[in-house]
């Protein structure tokens, strides 16, 4: 329950004990172990239940929402979902499937740190350890060796960064591009941006979101009109010339 909602149902994830409080959903938490007991303690039964569940499917938006917010700010009472990050090893594996990359094969060894920069096998195959983790998945909140009930969460710029400049993402990208625009039903603006909202995040693009995307794809091909005016000038070639000197 913790880790598609994002938040358990008891209040210490760790220790269902006496003194870890009492849960809000004593009635909930009997059903689901219930449910687990009685489908031969099928954990995929009790996820495949979890996320067909319409409390799983609420929306999580606040707009309208003013008498239950006041009642229960929290939302102890999980009258909405809560917006939740995606885990480091779902990022990772995500822009590699995104691209046509991703290697699905199920078993085999380990991937040691040494490989895990060329490795297309999925993230849960890495070794991990306390003292040797990898850089890209750190960064988007890893979960610790020891600590491994709740990760933690942080907003931090180095993700924008490593989403922006990363090895791997620069390699997935054009990749993506090209996935994307042969399997859009239409060579037009606004049918690419709907489209890529739904294959790459899932969801249908508002009515703003069309236009600001669209205004943002005329920016980047001007910006690659005047890159590479100054490359075929060699004004970029002077530029770094002087960085190196200085």
């Amino acid at each position: 329950w913790s880790r598609h909602f994002g938040a358990a149902l008891a209040p210490a994830l760790f220790d269902l004990g006496r003194k870890g409080g009492t849960p809000e959903h004593t009635d909930l938490i009997d059903w689901l172990a219930c449910e687990l007991v009685d489908h031969n303690w099928s954990l995929k039964h009790l996820h495949r239940l979890i996320v067909t569940s319409a409390a799983y499917r609420m929306d999580s938006t606040l707009a309208g929402a003013g008498a239950e917010l006041a009642r229960d700010p929290d939302n102890r009472h999980w009258w909405r979902r809560t917006p939740i990050r995606l885990e480091s090893q779902v990022i990772r594996d995500a822009l590699l499937a995104h691209a046509g990359r991703l290697d699905t094969t199920h078993g085999g060894p380990t991937v040691g740190s040494s490989d895990q920069a060329q490795s297309r096998r999925r993230s849960l195959y890495f070794h991990h350890s306390n003292n040797d983790r990898n850089l890209f998945l750190t960064t988007f909140d890893e979960a610790l060796v020891k600590e491994c009930y709740r990760r933690e969460t942080s907003i931090v710029p180095q993700q924008a960064l490593a989403l922006l400049n990363g090895r791997m993402v620069g390699d997935c990208a054009p990749d993506i591009a090209r996935n994307l625009t042969a399997t859009a039903p239409a060579p037009d603006d606004e049918v690419f941006v709907r489209h890529a909202f739904e294959q790459l995040l899932g969801f249908e693009p508002s009515p703003a979101d069309v236009p600001a995307f669209h205004d943002f794809h005329q920016l980047q091909i001007a910006f690659q009109h005047v890159w590479q005016e100054l490359t075929d000038q060699g004004v970029l070639d002077l530029i770094q010339d002087a960085y190196e000197t200085i």
